[in-house]
C-alpha cells in the first residue's frame, strides 16, 4: 500500500478503533476518578472482603492448573503413558466446556439430592455429609478444571520444543527422575508455566458466572460479584470503581504475560522433534496404574459432569429416582418449539454473526496496516486493538452501560449495544488470527503481483484475500461460538426481547425452570460449541492438505 493511500486508511481505522475501543474505557474511567478524592468505596469492609475472595479464588485457580496441568503435560510427553491422544481431546474438551454449565454439573453431582450424595447414602446409609457444593472452594474447583487445559498444552508445547538431550544425559549420569525433573524440565518450563498461569490467574479474578452461581448463594461476595450487585443497586460510581481496579490488574497480568512470553520464545533452546522418543521415560511397572489414574481423572472431571447433565436433561423432574417413568423429551422438544428459546438462539448467532463481522473489519484493517506499513502508527493501532484481551467481560459491559446511555450515541437498550460490545471482544482473537496467517505470508507472491503490474487492490484481492481466508472463516465462526457461551455481557445490556442462550442459562434457575430444562439448554450449547469447533478444525485441515504437495507419485 502506497503512503497516500495508507493515510486515510491509518484515520479510518484509527476512528473505529477508538469508538468502538477506547471510548467505553474512557467513559468508564471518568466514572471512576471524578469528582476526584472521592474514593471511600474502595476501602469499605465489602470491597475488601471481595477484594481477598477473588484473590484467593484466583490463587488457588493458578495453583490447582499449573499443577495438574504441568503433571498431565510430562506424562503425555515424557512417558510412555497409555491414551495420549484420549487424553488430549479430553482436556480440549475440558476448555471447551463453558465454566458456568461446569457449574451446574458439579451442583447436579454435589448439591442436596445430587447424583454423588445419592450413591454416598447406598453405599453409607444415614450419613450426614453433605458436600460444600456452595463454596468458595467449589469455585476454585470448577475453574481450575476448566482452565488447566491452558497450562497443559502451553507446557506439552514447551516440552515438545526443548531439547531432550539434556533429560537423556542428565538420566545416564545417574540422575533420579524427580531430580532430573527439578534440575532439567523445570527450568526450561517455568517462564511457558509462569506466563500461562498469569492468564490463567487473570481469566479466574475476572470470571463472573462461576462465583455468581457457586458464592452468592453463601453471601461470599467477589469483585466481579459487587459489582454487577452495585450496578444492580444503581450504584454507578462504586461499580465504576472497581472495575477500573479490575481493568488496571488485568492489564498490569496482561502485559506481565507478553513480555513472559515474548522472553521464553525468544530463549527457548528446540530441539529436533524426531529425537523426542529418545528422551521417553519407560514407566515400567508403575505405567498400568498411571495410564489408570489418567483415565480416572477425565472421567471424573469431564466424562462424569457430562454424563450428569446428560441424564438430567431427560428427567421430567430434578431429584426424581432415574426410573422409566421418569424420562422425557419434553425438555428438548421445549427447546425447539419455545418462542423464547428460539429467540435466544437466533439473537445469539444473529449477535455473534454482527459482532464477529465488524470485528473482522477492524481486526484484519489492523492487521493488514500494521503489516504493510511498519511504522508506530501502526503499532499503536495493533496495541489499541489488542487491549481487550485485558478486560473482564464484566467490565466491557459496565463501560458499555457508561459509555452508550447518553447522546449522540445512546445504543443502550438496544441489540447494537450487545454488537458493539462484542466486537470489542472480539477485536483482539480476529486480530491474532489474520496476523498469524500475514506473518506466513510469502513476500515474493506480492512482489511478483507488482512486479506484473497489479495495484494495491488487485494484489490484496489476488494474493492477500486468498492468504488469510482461513482467518476468516475460522474467526466468524468463532465468534459465534463465544455468543452462545457469554453471560455477563449480554446479561447487563439486554432488553426485552434481546435475551441471548447465555441470558437463558444464567436466568433459567430463578425463573423455576429447574435444572432439568437448564441442563438440556446447556447440553445443546456444549453440542452446538462442539461442533463448531469441528467444523473450523476440519477447515484448517483442509487448507494445509491444500497447500501440501502431494509428493506419492515422485
Amino acid at each position: 500500500m502506497n503512503r497516500i493511500a495508507a493515510v486515510p486508511a491509518l484515520l479510518g481505522t484509527g476512528l473505529v478503533l477508538g469508538l468502538i475501543v477506547l471510548y467505553p474505557p474512557l467513559a468508564l474511567a471518568g466514572q471512576a476518578l471524578f469528582p476526584l478524592g472521592d474514593f471511600s468505596q474502595l476501602t469499605s469492609r465489602e470491597t475488601l472482603k471481595a477484594l481477598t475472595n477473588s484473590l484467593i479464588t484466583a490463587s488457588g485457580v493458578f495453583l490447582f492448573s499449573s499443577v495438574t496441568g504441568t503433571l498431565l503435560a510430562w506424562l503425555r510427553v515424557r512417558t510412555d503413558i497409555r491414551g495420549k491422544k484420549l487424553l488430549d481431546a479430553c482436556v480440549l474438551l475440558a476448555f471447551i466446556i463453558p465454566p458456568y454449565i461446569l457449574g451446574i454439573s458439579w451442583l447436579q453431582l454435589f448439591g442436596s439430592g445430587g447424583y454423588m450424595n445419592r450413591v454416598i447414602d447406598i453405599l453409607v446409609p444415614g450419613t450426614d455429609y453433605r458436600f460444600p457444593y456452595y463454596s468458595i472452594g467449589a469455585a476454585v474447583l470448577v475453574l481450575g478444571l476448566h482452565l488447566y487445559p491452558l497450562s497443559y498444552f502451553a507446557v506439552k508445547n514447551t516440552l515438545l520444543q526443548l531439547d531432550p538431550e539434556l533429560e537423556t544425559a542428565s538420566i545416564q549420569c545417574g540422575a533420579s527422575r524427580s531430580r532430573t525433573f527439578l534440575s532439567i524440565t523445570l527450568p526450561g518450563i517455568l517462564p511457558a508455566l509462569l506466563s500461562t498461569g498469569l492468564l490463567v490467574f487473570s481469566r479466574a479474578l475476572a470470571n463472573f458466572s462461576v462465583p455468581a452461581l457457586l458464592c452468592l448463594p453463601v453471601r461470599r461476595e467477589l469483585l466481579t460479584t459487587r459489582i454487577y450487585a452495585s450496578l444492580g443497586s444503581l450504584n454507578t460510581r462504586t461499580a465504576a470503581l472497581l472495575s477500573f481496579c479490575l481493568v488496571l490488574i488485568s492489564t498490569l497480568l496482561y502485559a506481565l504475560q507478553v513480555y513472559i512470553s515474548a522472553s521464553f520464545s525468544r530463549g527457548v533452546s528446540k530441539g529436533p522433534g524426531k529425537q523426542q522418543s529418545r528422551s521417553m521415560q519407560p514407566l515400567g511397572r508403575f505405567r498400568e496404574a498411571t495410564s489408570t489414574a489418567a483415565v480416572l481423572f477425565l472421567m471424573l472431571t469431564v466424562v462424569l459432569p457430562l454424563g450428569a447433565m446428560l441424564v438430567s436433561s431427560f428427567m421430567k423432574r430434578w431429584g426424581l429416582p432415574l426410573e422409566r417413568q421418569y424420562i422425557t423429551l419434553h425438555n428438548y422438544l421445549h427447546l425447539l418449539t419455545g418462542e423464547k428459546t428460539r429467540r435466544a438462539f437466533l439473537n445469539s448467532l444473529s449477535y455473534g454473526a454482527g459482532a464477529g463481522s465488524l470485528a473482522l473489519v477492524i481486526g484484519g484493517s489492523t492487521a493488514f496496516l500494521s503489516h504493510t506499513r511498519r511504522s508506530g502508527a501502526g503499532r499503536v493501532l495493533e496495541a489499541v486493538a489488542s487491549w481487550p484481551m485485558a478486560f473482564p467481560n464484566i467490565v466491557l459491559a459496565v463501560g458499555a452501560i457508561l459509555a452508550w446511555n447518553r447522546a449522540p450515541l445512546s445504543l443502550y437498550g438496544t441489540p447494537w449495544c450487545i454488537i458493539a460490545t462484542y466486537a470489542a471482544l472480539f477485536t483482539p482473537l480476529v486480530l491474532k488470527q489474520i496476523s498469524a496467517l500475514l506473518e506466513n505470508q510469502d513476500p515474493r507472491l506480492v512482489q511478483a503481483a507488482r512486479t506484473s503490474g497489479a495495484g494495491s487492490a488487485r494484489c490484496f484481492f489476488s494474493v492477500t484475500l486468498p492468504t488469510i481466508l482461513p482467518g476468516i472463516e475460522s474467526g466468524l465462526l468463532v465468534c459465534m461460538l463465544i455468543s452462545l457461551r457469554e453471560i455477563p455481557i449480554a446479561l447487563m445490556l439486554y432488553s426485552a426481547g434481546q435475551e441471548t442462550t447465555g441470558v437463558l442459562l444464567f436466568g433459567m434457575q430463578s425463573q423455576s425452570y429447574g435444572l432439568e430444562m437448564t441442563s438440556a439448554l446447556a447440553v445443546t450449547v456444549i453440542v452446538l460449541i462442539f461442533a463448531g469447533n469441528m467444523f473450523i478444525t476440519g477447515i484448517k485441515r483442509r487448507r494445509i492438505n491444500a497447500r501440501t504437495p502431494d509428493t506419492r507419485s515422485q
